[in-house]
């Protein structure tokens, strides 16, 4: 049969005998088998139950998502499920941090903010490829990301440190290297948030957001930087439930606002814009369809088939597996996914299996690399490569009083927590005050903190005479580790003990904040002359945070993100 993805061309590339597989392999499926290449779930905890259900409804997944654990559990899940299917699987993961996303043993690169900040391309490029190394020795052979997103908006909580930053041509450049590095280390890239995320403060989990750009200004941003990752033969895109109006309006002139839909479930911003204007040749993969932004324009019986209608080929995750997959069907027998658009997405989904060489490394018995790749878990450079990455990108954004590094004349530090006392998106741990006050008082600092429990103890700050809080406390330091939870749809600072600990002190005590994930605390706190970002909520990040205030080392950063976006201040 003609196929309608031309599998020569980039992304796929393959030779004619990779093609013969596309085209014997789809020829051989059956109906349920075709629908079931079009999922990709994910099995959160055992593995067992999963493919039980699979197998009792009947399904083949074209890919499977795992979720964090040690290398050799997530080497066996991955040895377990591509032997039992006989199409070889995708392994998917999101690795916006590096391998440590997916792997307890693997390097975490930061935040893609963070790389950003060490002003070095090459250095995204060697976190992409480390990224890869580590996840191929377990089997994984695609990486949700790079962010292709642009962080316009300081309230977007959803963007914010995961972006490269607010500069179009910095995002391209960095997102193009990370790329690169991604494929030279064996792995499938994809870059997201189709149509581009950044622009709205609301969050795609929640509602379906708005990337509110004109056709021209999107072209010369979003656009650009898709332009360039696919022209480099960027594999896949994952396509978000983001509406672009402009677009919309620009395609259907007479659309009325409430026809307008997400990128996920767009017929034109999938065929038009990125397939025809763009250029796109890979796969199209959908953002999680358990957000709201999918289900919040249509019943979700209609929207599961009609997102592979109208352009993605792959369905990422489920509301319930079983149910998913009927919805999928009926869309199927009512017509809503035609024969030849289903033969298309899979033709995609093979075809970028074999461009990863899947077919070849299953007959030779190598989806999965010996237990002695994980060797690699071990080699020092990983660790080496997130300290580098922490010491070039931690950002002296303000030292307008010349407090930092710390001088002989700072001994009692009065230390404010903001934030950090709950899981985050980003990072489900917290209390990295702990150790930023550990850190401090192991170099002989005397740390006091501030207890909304005890406000008064050893003394107040809101009530205490400014003369007698000079001769006990020689800076303030605000702490802050301000990220979303699951269920925020933002990220603002909440100060604690309400106008006990509000810094109203600025002028009269040495006063400074820290943020160790958030970059943009400054728009609530524009007084503070002394603000350092550090991007990423890890423990080698306060640690080094620690080393450049003691003058241990020096601040190298060069902010991505215009932190305080252009908000008058007056600080002097």
């Amino acid at each position: 049969m003609a196929l309608s993805v031309d599998l020569k061309a980039k992304p796929f590339n393959l030779s004619d005998e990779s093609i013969k597989w596309v085209e014997e392999t789809l020829a051989s499926m059956s109906l349920n088998d075709k629908l079931g290449q079009l999922f990709c779930p994910s099995a959160m905890g055992e593995l067992g139950p999963v493919l039980d259900e699979l197998d009792r409804i009947g399904m083949k997944p074209g890919a499977i998502l795992f979720r964090k654990s040690p290398a050799a559990v997530i080497r066996d899940k991955v040895n377990t499920v591509q032997n039992h299917f006989d199409i070889p699987l995708l392994i998917a993961a999101d690795l916006d941090r590096g391998a440590a996303n997916l792997i307890e043993e693997g390097t975490s690169n930061g935040h893609h903010m963070q790389i950003a900040a060490t002003g070095d391309p090459e250095i995204a490029y060697r976190a992409g490829l480390l990224c890869a190394k580590e996840c191929m020795a377990t089997g994984t052979n695609w990486d949700f990301g790079p962010v292709t997103d642009i962080d316009f908006n300081p309230y977007s909580p959803i963007v914010n440190v995961r972006s490269f930053g607010d500069n179009p041509e910095k995002v391209s450049e960095f997102t193009s290297r990370y790329a690169q590095g991604l494929k030279d280390g064996g792995m499938l890239g994809c870059a997201k948030h189709w149509p581009g995320d950044g622009r709205d403060f609301r969050d795609q989990h929640f509602v379906a957001s708005v990337n509110d750009l004109s056709v021209e200004d999107w072209d010369a941003t979003y656009g650009k930087v898709y332009g360039r990752l696919i022209e480099e033969g960027i594999p896949t895109v994952m396509t978000a439930h983001i509406m672009q109006p402009a677009y919309s309006r620009y395609y259907n002139p007479d659309i009325q606002d409430d026809e307008i839909l997400p990128g996920s479930l767009n017929y034109d911003l999938h065929n038009k814009l990125l397939r025809g204007k763009l250029g796109f040749n890979g796969l199209i993969v959908t953002d999680a369809s358990s957000m709201v932004g999918f289900t919040e324009r249509m019943p979700r019986e209609k929207a599961v088939p009609l997102s592979i209608a109208n352009g993605a080929d792959m369905f990422l995750f489920n509301r319930d597996l079983e149910e998913d997959f009927d919805f999928m069907k009926k869309g199927y027998e009512e017509g809503v996914i035609t024969p030849e658009r289903l033969d298309e997405a899979i033709t995609r989904i093979l075809g970028m299996k074999a461009a990863a060489g899947l077919p070849e490394k299953k007959a030779a018995g190598t989806l999965v690399p010996p237990e002695s790749a994980l060797d690699i878990f071990k080699d020092p450079a990983g660790k080496a490569q997130s300290k580098e990455i922490a010491d070039k990108g931690i950002t002296l954004v303000r030292n307008k009083q010349g407090l930092l590094p710390f001088g002989p004349e700072i001994k009692n530090i009065y230390m404010i927590v903001v934030g950090d006392d709950k899981p985050g998106y980003h990072n489900k741990d917290f209390g990295y005050h702990k150790i930023f006050k550990a850190a401090l008082e192991k170099r002989g600092y005397n740390v006091i903190q501030y207890d909304d429990a005890n406000p008064d103890v050893p003394f107040s700050l809101g009530k205490s005479k400014i003369s007698d809080l000079r001769k006990k406390v020689d800076v303030i330091c605000y702490f802050a580790n301000v990220q979303t939870s699951g269920g925020d749809s933002a990220a603002r600072v909440s100060w604690p003990g309400v106008r006990n600990t509000i810094p109203n002190l600025i002028a009269d005590i040495p006063t400074m904040m820290v943020s160790i994930d958030n970059p943009y605390l400054l728009t609530d706190a524009p007084g503070f002359k002394t603000y350092v970002n550090a991007y990423t909520s890890e423990n080698l990040v306060v640690e080094t945070l620690v080393e450049k205030l003691c003058g241990e080392s020096e601040f190298k950063g060069i902010s991505p993100v215009d932190a305080e976006k252009g908000r008058f201040t007056a600080v002097n």
